[in-house]
C-alpha cells in the first residue's frame, strides 16, 4: 500500500487514514522516526504492550537490579572518561 502525503509548514505529516488503519494506528500512538541511507525515513509504530511482554519473558529470571546497576556502573565509568573535569 502506497499513498503520497505533503509535509506543512510545521513539519508535520498526516499518515493517511487508510495506512493507519492497516498499520493499527490510533491517536495517542507512538511512532519511531528513522534515517536510513539515500534519505528514506522509516516510521515504525511502537506498541508499548508487545516491547513490555517482549520484555518480560527476555528478562524472565534475571536480576533486574543488578542490571541496573551494572549500567549505572558503565555509564559513571565512561562518564568520567568522557569528562574527567566532572569528576571528583
Amino acid at each position: 500500500m502506497e499513498e503520497i502525503a505533503g509535509i506543512d509548514r510545521a513539519g508535520r505529516i498526516v499518515i493517511p487514514k487508510e495506512i493507519r488503519k492497516a498499520a493499527g494506528i490510533d491517536e495517542g500512538a507512538k511512532i519511531l522516526i528513522t534515517i536510513s541511507g539515500g534519505g528514506r525515513i522509516i516510521l515504525q509504530k511502537l506498541d508499548v504492550k508487545s516491547i513490555a511482554a517482549r520484555l518480560e519473558k527476555e528478562l524472565e529470571g534475571k536480576d533486574i537490579d543488578e542490571i541496573a546497576s551494572r549500567i549505572r556502573k558503565d555509564v559513571n565509568a565512561l562518564i568520567r572518561k568522557s569528562y574527567p573535569v566532572l569528576s571528583p
